[in-house]
C-alpha cells in the first residue's frame, strides 16, 4: 500500500522556531524577538494559521473513509448474533413453534428465525447397513463416546457401486410437509477448511434422503444441511410429502443412501439428536410484515402481541382499524379500510407501555431523538414517520444510514449515534427533516442483540417463553455452546481489515498465492501442495497444481476435490492463466542392505527401518525431491546401533525415473517416495 505523507508533522512551536530562524536570515535589524514584540505576535498568528491548515489537510473525516471503503466493496460489519442449538422434548402431540419465539437464558433472549416443530415422535434406533450386513444401535447408545461408521462398507478405495445406507427409526410418524430437524455429531478432522455461509462447495459424495411411506421409499427434500454431506457436525432439516408407514415392525423409518462415493475420509458419527431447533441471540421488539393478500400472522409477536395496521394509499401508508379472525386454524387480520393491494402490520410486545410510538416531529433541522436501545446493538431498525393529522395522517418508511454524506434533500434517512443513544434526522439539504406532528414517529421494525455477550455455555437455555400452555410445558435443553456472536465493527477495525485485505490481495499470481488459496478451499483437507510451470514440457504454459489431500485423496484424484479446486482458482486466477490439477505420483522403493550391528546395540533392525522411513517422510514434504543416496547412507551410518555398512542400495520402481552414477534418484516433479519392501540383513550383536 502507498504510504501517506503526514502533513501536520510540525507542531506550533516547531513552526514558530523555524520562522524565527528565517527572520535572522532576511533582516538583521530585527533583533527584538521577545513575545512582547508586535512583530512576534504576527509570527505567532501566522504560525497558528499554518498549523491549522496542515491539521485539516491531514484529516480524513469518517464520512470520507466510509466512501473509500465502499469503493473497495467493504463496509463495517454489524453486530453478529450468537447462535446455538436447543433440543425440545416432552411434546404429547405434534406442535408448531412460531417464528421468533422467545427462548430464555436468564436475561438473554434467543429466537428461532424460522418456524420450528416439537414432534411427539422420538428417535428409537439407528441401523448402519452395507449390502446385507447391518448393525443396529439403540438411541441410548449414541453419544457415549463410541464412533459408528455412517456408511460401514467404505474402505481405502472409493466404492464404484455403493450399497451403503444409514436408517433412522422413530416411535411415531412424522407429519407430512412438516420440516423436522436433526443434529448430527461427527468425528471431525480439524484440518478440514470450514464451509461458511455463501461459500460455493461441491459435496464430496452424493446422498439421497428418503422416508418410508405407504407407497414405499419416497425421496425427502433436504431443506438445510450444515453437515455438507457428513463432513462436519451440524444441523440438518428435512421435509417430505406422503404418509409414513412402519417398516418391519422396527418403527417409522428415514434413511440416507450413498449414491456416489467421493469421500476422502469415510464419515463417523458420535451422536444424533432429534427435535432440534437453531436459535439466535436476538430480541425482536417490533416486527413489520407486509402482505399482498390475507394478513396471516405466524410469528410469535404476530400471534401473541399487539398490532397496528396500515393500508397502502397513493402517498403512503394510512392507519386503519382491524379485526382478528380464525381461518383454517390460522390467525388472520382483516383491515376495516379497503387496501390498495398491500396491508402492513406492525406487531409489538404486550409489555411495551408506549407501543411503537417513539416521539413527535418538531419540524426543525437536525432533530435529535433519544433512543437508548441503540446502545444495546441494533440488528434491524426502520421508522414510520407521518405527515398530516388524524385519519388523514400518511406514514412513509425511513431508512437507517451510517451518515448523511450521500443523502439528498428528498431522502428519508436517519442516523444512529450508539454512544449517545440518539437518532438524528436531516436538514432538507442532506436528508429530509421529520414534519411537525404529535406522536408521528413510530418504530417500524426493531431487533436488538448483545453480540459477544450471547456466547454462553451449553445448558444455559432452559425455558421457552410461550403463551401457549403446550409449548410452555416443553422440556428445553441447550446442547451446544453459543458461538459466533460479535459486537458491531468500529470504523477503525474496518479500515484495518481493508488494509489487510489489500495487503494479502485477491489474485493468484505467485506460487505462494496459489498455495495459500489451496489451504483455504472450503470443505477440503490439503496436506501438501506444489506449484509448477512447464509440467508437460517447455511448451506447457499452464499453472500445474500438485495437490495432496487426506485419506483417499492423498495419491488419487477425487472428482469432487478437483471441481472444488477449479471453482476457487477460477475466481482468483489471472484471466489468461490456465489451471492444471494433478495428484502425487508414487515412486516405489526397495531397500536392500547388509549391515553390522554394533556391540550392545538394541533393536538394530527396527532402528534402521525407522530411520530410513523418517528420511523418506522428510523427503516427501517437497514433491519431486531428489533422493540423495549419500544423505541416506550417512543417516544410517550415524546410528549408534550400526557398527558399519557392508552394502546398501535403493532400487526405484516407476515410470520416468532416472538413477545417477552416485545412485541418486531423479523423479518427476509430482512424485512421492514409498518404501514397498525392506531386504536387510544384520551381522554381529542384535
Amino acid at each position: 500500500m502507498l504510504k501517506l505523507e503526514k502533513l501536520n508533522s510540525e507542531t506550533f512551536e516547531d513552526i514558530v522556531e523555524s520562522a524565527v530562524k528565517e527572520i535572522a536570515r532576511h533582516d538583521t535589524s530585527w533583533n527584538n524577538l521577545q513575545a512582547a514584540d508586535p512583530g512576534m505576535t504576527l509570527v505567532d498568528l501566522l504560525a497558528w494559521l499554518k498549523a491549522m491548515q496542515h491539521q485539516y489537510m491531514s484529516v480524513i473525516f469518517p464520512e470520507s473513509k466510509r466512501r473509500f471503503l465502499e469503493l473497495l466493496g467493504m463496509e463495517s460489519r454489524p453486530v453478529q448474533c450468537a447462535r446455538t442449538l436447543v433440543e425440545v422434548s416432552g411434546a404429547e402431540t405434534d406442535l408448531r413453534i412460531p417464528e421468533e419465539s422467545k427462548w430464555r437464558a436468564g436475561e438473554l433472549v434467543f429466537e428461532n428465525r424460522t418456524p420450528a416443530a416439537a414432534l411427539a415422535s422420538r428417535l428409537k434406533s439407528v441401523v448402519f447397513r452395507s449390502g446385507e450386513r447391518a448393525e443396529q444401535v439403540e438411541a441410548g447408545q449414541l453419544g457415549q463416546g463410541r464412533l459408528f461408521p455412517v456408511f460401514p462398507g467404505l474402505g481405502a478405495e472409493p466404492v464404484r457401486e455403493p450399497r451403503e445406507e444409514m436408517r433412522l427409526f422413530f416411535t411415531d410418524p412424522i407429519p407430512s410437509e412438516w420440516v423436522f430437524s436433526l443434529y448430527v455429531s461427527l468425528q471431525e478432522d480439524p484440518r478440514r477448511t470450514p464451509v461458511r455461509e455463501g461459500d460455493a462447495f461441491v459435496p464430496l459424495a452424493r446422498l439421497s434422503w428418503e422416508v418410508y411411506t405407504r407407497d414405499g421409499w419416497k425421496e425427502a427434500e433436504v431443506v438445510r444441511d450444515d453437515t455438507h454431506g457428513f463432513l462436519f457436525s451440524g444441523f440438518l432439516s428435512l421435509r417430505y410429502e406422503g404418509e409414513m408407514a412402519p417398516l418391519e415392525d422396527q418403527g417409522f423409518a428415514v434413511r440416507v443412501r450413498l449414491l456416489q462415493d467421493g469421500y476422502d475420509l469415510p464419515p463417523q458419527v458420535r451422536d444424533i439428536r432429534f427435535n432440534v431447533v437453531e436459535v439466535f441471540q436476538q430480541d425482536t421488539l417490533v416486527r413489520q410484515d407486509v402482505f399482498r393478500g390475507p394478513a396471516v400472522m405466524e410469528s410469535h409477536l404476530g400471534l401473541f402481541g399487539r398490532h397496528r395496521v396500515f393500508v397502502k394509499g397513493e402517498e403512503g401508508w394510512q392507519e386503519t382499524g382491524f379485526s382478528l379472525e380464525e381461518q383454517d386454524g390460522k390467525q388472520v387480520i382483516l383491515p376495516q379500510r379497503e387496501s390498495g393491494g398491500e396491508t402492513m402490520v406492525i406487531s409489538y410486545g404486550l409489555d411495551e407501555p408506549q407501543g411503537v410510538t417513539l416521539g413527535s416531529g418538531t419540524g426543525f433541522s437536525h432533530q435529535r431523538l433519544e433512543f437508548p436501545l441503540v446502545k444495546k446493538g441494533i440488528l434491524d431498525l426502520n421508522l414510520l414517520i407521518g405527515r398530516g393529522r388524524g385519519e388523514k395522517t400518511t406514514f412513509t418508511q425511513w431508512e437507517k444510514r451510517e451518515d448523511f454524506y450521500s443523502s439528498g434533500p428528498r431522502d428519508r434517512h436517519f442516523v444512529m449515534d450508539a454512544e449517545e443513544g440518539i437518532l438524528q434526522f436531516g436538514d432538507h439539504v442532506q436528508g429530509v427533516m421529520p414534519p411537525k406532528g404529535e406522536g408521528n414517529i413510530l418504530l417500524g421494525q426493531c431487533r436488538v442483540s448483545r453480540g459477544k455477550e450471547g456466547n454462553i455455555k451449553a445448558g444455559q437455555i432452559r425455558k421457552l417463553d410461550a403463551l401457549s400452555p403446550a409449548l410452555a410445558a416443553l422440556t428445553v435443553r441447550q446442547i451446544l455452546p453459543a458461538s459466533r456472536g460479535e459486537d458491531g465493527e468500529k470504523l477503525e477495525e474496518t479500515l484495518a481489515r481493508a488494509e489487510e485485505a489489500l495487503r494479502s490481495g485477491e489474485r493468484a499470481v505467485t506460487a505462494a498465492d496459489y498455495q495459500a488459496l489451496l489451504r483455504k478451499i472450503p470443505g477440503l483437507i490439503v496436506e501438501n501442495s506444489r506449484v509448477l510451470t512447464g509440467f508437460a514440457g517447455p511448451e506447457d504454459r499452464r499453472i500445474t497444481l500438485v495437490v495432496q489431500g487426506a485419506g483417499r485423496a492423498r495419491e488419487q484424484a477425487l472428482p469432487s476435490y478437483e471441481e472444488n479446486i477449479r471453482q476457487v482458482m477460477d475466481r482468483h486466477r489471472l484471466l489468461t492463466t490456465q489451471i492444471h490439477v494433478v495428484w502425487p505420483r508414487r515412486v516405489e522403493l526397495v531397500v536392500r542392505g547388509r549391515l553390522a550391528a554394533a556391540p550392545y546395540g538394541q533393536d538394530a533392525p527396527g532402528q534402521v527401518r525407522r530411520r530410513i522411513e523418517q528420511f523418506v517422510r522428510d523427503l516427501n514434504q517437497n514433491f519431486g525431491s531428489v533422493f540423495s543416496f549419500g544423505e541416506l547412507y550417512c543417516a544410517v551410518d550415524l546410528l549408534d546401533c550400526v557398527e558399519r555398512i557392508e552394502s546398501l542400495s535403493v532400487e526405484p520402481v516407476g515410470e520416468y525415473i532416472q538413477k545417477t552414477t552416485a545412485d541418486d534418484i531423479l523423479a518427476p516433479p509430482n512424485s512421492i517416495y514409498h518404501i514397498t519392501r525392506f531386504e536387510l540383513s544384520f551381522t554381529g550383536s542384535l
